[in-house]
């Protein structure tokens, strides 16, 4: 870490202090020492007479401390600067091609792989939460912990380090133990992994019944209760190539919970799932955790970037940081509180490291405007689409020009199918009363693929119809999105972040009058989810546009959305509309749905998941307010 000296100049008073700063320095004290004709060294504090201010300039200042000490109004402080730690701390460095998964690693101007600092504790009957930016080593931790991965400690000649090896490098007991179950075989691990086609070519041709029969290992009582919350009786009798995304993620989940496993490792487990499962997959982690129907408790690790579920499901936390792809470093345990607005505002208290140079912030406003001299974009009476097997009943309303409206609800309620039919892509049943809508629309859908013969920047010009890539359209667009780094990379290349954000991209570079976005927020992680609100917004401005917005992430809605329309009713069967309704009533009913109540942090403005039956909890269920925002 670098060390360098601040000055907050709300606290500097340079005419009436004296400036022992710049008097009490060991260089100006040692150039008074010198005799005329030698040279002066330069002074690392001044005064600079343009911006009538005191200055620091890092590279004369020798860090000794002196003049933060003798500052009469503590205006100078000291932060240390991210910077890649001591070689002889590294747990894992990847080579620059890794010879097993064919995955070439991105060369650095250090030369090497990519390099991972730390390992996390584990706690016996609580969920450990991991955070952190994606490429940062999230994921590694846990091919590490699960044994599928033999840590090297930058050793990434030698490909025959033995499990002893290893075991003289860890010092810490609990790791240590951990890693000798594994030696052992006497430690088995329950492991869900990012990537879900594994599964394809492992159970093909067997239902999903049949594969959760066989794995069960655990009591008819937890059991049972992962079978209801994850609504597995709905997917049982399938193949899994018959499967969804959200229903793949399902089974992954449950085939990992029924498991009687020492250790359970959950990587983003949230994505594709609708709030509700989200909601009950946070409840089954914390019940697994503890034991539920058993006297043994469990230590569970879950990577995820949904920031409300994560605080809601983790006892503790661990942090990430460092440069994606070139190196990352986890902090020590972090109560899940402080830990999350460390990550957000990217300074750790703790260690008094600066990661990042600006906070991440959230609205806090409801968005209770009025809409009433609002121009309307849209008026639509009563309309039905019936499938086989499925119908979807939207009552009639507005959507107004300007405005940004989530749409929310659990997966099968029909809000993909209302999109399409607002794009014109699907057409309603015939005794609906529905006028085509005749204005520009862009759509983002919620499936995206790489079925796409060209480079990143190809592809956005096909798609949209847009040829401006000026540095104007850069900084709005596709510089915060980051897809300008990869414009020239073919599509085919692209991970699913970097596909998902060059959809996004493309769909906001269109000129329109509506965007549509199903679900952008999947594959992304924290920082990129915020990015995305704030483009999005600042597009719909832009452009005077109206905009809906699919999302699952309750933060991103709460950030994003102006007003709601809730979608309910059976997945798969039936789903009907609520609204549009205002941001706060919005909310409110949505959270009722959901049975959880909602509050704001107070340093950060995130959205956070009261637990249940906790007082606040209680007093806002008493007071019918469920989405927590005082009223003026």
């Amino acid at each position: 870490m670098k060390k360098i000296y601040l000055i907050d100049y709300d606290l500097c008073s340079l005419n009436s202090c004296g400036q022992p700063c710049v008097t009490k320095c060991p260089i100006s004290i040692s150039n008074q020492r010198k005799k005329q004709h030698h040279k002066k060294d330069e002074v690392p504090i001044r005064y600079k007479k343009s911006t009538d201010k005191m200055i620091i300039i890092d590279e004369f200042c020798i860090k000794c401390g002196i003049c933060l000490n003798v500052c009469p109004r503590n205006a100078i402080y000291s932060i240390f600067l991210l910077d890649e730690p001591d070689e002889d701390l590294i747990n894992h460095e990847y080579p620059l091609i890794t010879e097993n998964t064919k995955i070439s690693i991105v060369p650095n101007e250090k030369n090497h792989g990519f390099r991972l600092f730390g390992l996390p504790t584990l706690f016996s009957g609580k969920v450990t939460g991991l955070c952190g930016p994606n490429g940062i080593g999230k994921s590694t931790v846990l091919n590490i912990l699960s044994g599928n991965l033999k840590m090297n400690f930058g050793n990434t000649k030698d490909n025959e380090l033995k499990w002893q090896d290893l075991l003289n490098h860890v010092k810490e007991s609990e790791m240590r133990h951990h890693f000798q179950g594994i030696i052992s075989g006497q430690r088995h691990i329950a492991y869900k992994q990012q990537v879900l086609k594994i599964f394809f070519e492992k159970y093909k041709q067997i239902k999903i019944k049949d594969i959760l029969r066989e794995q069960k290992h655990i009591n008819d009582k937890f059991y049972n209760r992962i079978i209801e919350n994850l609504d597995i009786t709905a997917i049982a009798d399938r193949y899994l190539d018959q499967c969804s995304g959200g229903e793949l993620q399902r089974f992954a989940i449950a085939s990992v919970l029924i498991q009687n496993a020492d250790c359970y490792l959950i990587d983003e487990p949230c994505t594709f799932l609708d709030v509700k499962k989200r909601i009950k997959l946070a409840e089954l982690l914390q019940d697994r955790a503890r034991g539920f129907g058993s006297n043994t408790t469990y230590p569970i690790l879950v990577v995820e970037h949904d920031l409300a579920i994560l605080d809601y499901m983790s006892d503790v936390i661990h942090l990430f940081y460092g440069t994606p792809h070139d190196f990352g470093v986890m902090t020590r345990v972090q109560t899940t509180k402080n830990g999350i607005n460390s990550y957000l505002n990217g300074f750790l208290k703790t260690e008094n490291i600066q990661f990042r140079k600006k906070k991440i912030g959230f609205r806090r406003s409801v968005s209770d405007r009025s809409w009433d001299n609002a121009r309307i974009f849209v008026d639509y009476e009563k309309l039905t689409k019936t499938f086989d097997g499925f119908q979807l009943i939207v009552g009639s309303g507005t959507i107004y020009e300007g405005e940004i409206l989530g749409i929310v609800g659990e997966n099968g309620t029909g809000k993909s199918t209302f999109a399409k039919i607002i794009t014109g892509e699907i057409k309603p049943d015939e005794n609906s009363i529905f006028k085509t809508i005749n204005r520009y629309v862009s759509y983002k859908p919620q499936y995206i693929t790489r079925d796409f013969n060209g480079s990143a920047k190809e592809f956005i010009m096909q798609t949209s119809q847009n040829y401006d890539f000026s540095e104007k359209m850069t900084l709005l667009l596709y510089s915060p999105l980051g897809v300008d780094k990869y414009f020239n990379t073919p599509v085919k290349e692209l991970s699913g972040g970097q596909l998902q954000r060059l959809y996004i991209a493309s769909c906001l570079a269109k000129r329109a009058e509506l965007y549509i976005l199903d679900e952008p927020s999947a594959y992304l992680d924290v920082e990129e989810r915020l990015h995305i609100s704030s483009v999005i917004r600042a597009v719909t401005k832009r452009n005077s546009a109206t905009t809906i917005v699919i999302e699952h992430d309750i933060a991103i809605i709460d950030a994003l959305s102006d007003r709601l329309l809730l979608f309910k009713g059976i997945p798969g069967k039936y789903g009907k509309t609520i609204g549009p309704l205002s941001k706060r009533d919005g909310m409110n009913e949505f959270l009722k749905i959901l049975d959880i109540t909602f509050r704001r942090d107070e340093e950060t403005g995130r959205a956070r998941i009261n637990k249940k039956d906790s007082s606040i909890d209680k007093r806002q269920r008493s007071a019918n307010e469920y989405f927590y925002a005082p009223r003026k």
